[in-house]
């Protein structure tokens, strides 16, 4: 690798370039796809609860996330339907925008390209994106694209004083303000950082940043509508999903909110900062020798970054917020690496920038491979107890087919139940206790619940009756289907699943 006072004067390989980022980021996201795809059908983590919302498209779901990626998943089910190819598809090919959007901010920051393309890929070491993006994920990762297309256009509207990318700035932050709600906070950083900067300061237009909010309201105005006309009936929930309706004092839940956010950036940062203070440690202990200043966009990705932890913080304190987990960290941490490459470069190392590629290639071979042994041998030793990926929801197909599901009303106890439940009959109409139905009833309705590992008794499910819904309810008569799990060498019915079935009346109101 070059150093910042000696860049490149020849062509970038491809795997520095735009297109190449986005191949090899895609290729990676393919290989994901085609392991899980090909190995079982099963709707995992989050994905199951997308699923039963979007058997329609709607201008709003729900007031805790807006729609942006419902409507996605939606399109995307137009193509592969209600299936986990569906799910996956749409996220890796989410990841491979914000990859290019992230190698474009680096090329700025950045004067090798080949250090750039380095960055984009090392953010695989951070343990939210190399792992837990693959087990779940769903609107993080459209916050995280728009995030970074918006810190992209945002730089080029600074760059080049042209309302056009202002106006395109404005799109993205609706995109933004769609994918999650705590986007804004993204965007206000982004000023500050800019606002705090004389070099960048002076580059504001007053005009252009006057279109942004025109250009975000267009974008955001179905969802708005939706709010105001349904979603405010909701407005109760999500100040209990934050945790800020409870009884404990503000002051202890400001505490307990401000730890797990000291907790979220240091869980998030591994292993990639652990790494690079590793390797780089000279530059840490002050005994290298800088080449050249940090460059103006990497000073405001960095300023970006402690805006963005500060105003967190403030909102935790005015709010007594405990609804901080290390998963809500992407757009926090999201130009970190941004600016800590750029802040390495300037000091000229070369071994440590091929040890740090090693590194990244070792660690996405190696989160690949670890993702193998549980398709295979969903057992305790593999998975943990739940291995909720390989459930055998497939055993449900046939029986629950020869009762009439396949256009019938399905109610499931749980989403996971759900979600899957809709990949088995894609033309039933699916519901939770959690997610009532969209759609006009249909002429037979059944109640489906998971019973667990061991075969139920009869009484059992005069005593589920009761407890799902209430003591009013009536008696219903169950049926008990079984799935046996896969397991590469252990016999079929070396684990089961029991599920309840019952019937109810099309007229029953929990059929409606």
């Amino acid at each position: 690798m070059t150093s910042a006072g000696n860049p490149t004067s020849v062509s970038p390989p491809f795997y520095a370039t735009p297109l190449g980022v986005w191949a090899i980021v895609a290729a990676w996201g393919l290989c994901h796809l085609l392991l899980r795809a090909l190995n079982t059908p099963v709707l995992g983590t989050d994905d199951m609860f997308e699923n039963v919302l979007v058997q329609t498209l709607d201008a709003g779901y729900m007031l805790r996330q807006p729609p942006l990626y419902e409507w996605l998943l939606w399109s995307s089910q137009q193509v592969f339907g209600p299936t986990v190819q569906a799910a996956l598809f749409l996220k890796y090919g989410l990841i491979s925008v914000a990859a290019v959007f992230l190698f474009l901010i680096a090329r700025k920051a950045i004067s090798d390209p080949r250090l750039a393309a380095l960055c984009a890929f090392s953010y695989s070491l951070f343990y939210q994106f190399g792992w837990n993006l693959h087990e779940g994920v769903t609107h993080t990762v459209v916050l995280t694209t728009a995030c970074a297309m918006s810190a992209y256009l945002f730089i080029k509207a600074l760059e080049t004083g042209r309302l056009g990318f202002y106006l395109l700035f404005g799109l993205a932050a609706g995109a933004g303000l769609l994918g999650k709600h705590s986007y804004p906070v993204f965007v206000v950083a982004l000023l500050l950082a800019a606002l705090s900067d004389t070099a960048w300061r002076g580059k504001l237009r007053l005009l252009g940043l006057l279109l942004v909010p025109f250009a975000a309201a267009l974008v955001y105005s179905p969802y708005a509508w939706w709010i105001l006309s349904e979603g405010l009936k909701l407005l109760s929930s999500v100040s209990q999903t934050m945790g800020v309706a409870s009884e404990t004092p503000h002051l202890l839940r400001a505490g307990e909110g401000l730890g797990k956010l000291a907790f979220g950036l240091l869980g998030f940062s591994v292993p990639l900062v652990p790494v690079l203070l590793l390797l780089f440690w000279p530059r840490y202990l002050g005994r290298g020798t800088r080449e050249a200043p940090v460059s103006d966009v990497a000073r405001l990705c960095g300023r970006t970054v402690i805006a963005i932890i500060l105003l967190t913080a403030v909102m935790i304190i005015i709010t007594g917020a405990t609804y901080v987990k290390e998963r809500h960290m992407h757009p926090l941490m999201l130009l970190l690496p941004i600016f800590l490459f750029a802040d390495l470069e300037r000091f000229g190392f070369k071994r440590q920038w091929r040890w740090l590629a090693v590194i990244v290639i070792a660690f996405a071979a190696v989160a690949f491979a670890a993702r193998i042994p549980p398709l295979f041998a969903p057992d305790r030793f593999w998975c943990g107890g739940n291995c909720r990926h390989m459930k055998p929801y497939e055993d449900l197909r046939a029986p629950l087919s020869l009762r009439g599901a396949d256009e019938a009303t399905l109610i499931a106890d749980d989403g996971y139940t759900g979600g899957n439940l809709r990949m088995l009959f894609p033309d039933a109409r699916v519901a939770t206790r959690a997610i009532p139905a969209r759609t006009p009833p249909r002429d037979k309705c059944f109640f489906i619940w998971e019973e667990g590992g061991k075969e139920p008794k009869a009484p059992a499910m005069e005593r589920f009756a009761r407890v799902a819904f209430g003591e009013g309810g009536a008696p219903l008569t169950a049926t008990y289907l079984t799935g046996s799990w896969p397991h590469a060498w252990k016999p079929e019915g070396w684990r089961t699943t029991w599920w309840g079935v019952a019937e109810l009346a099309p007229s029953d109101a929990r059929c409606q």
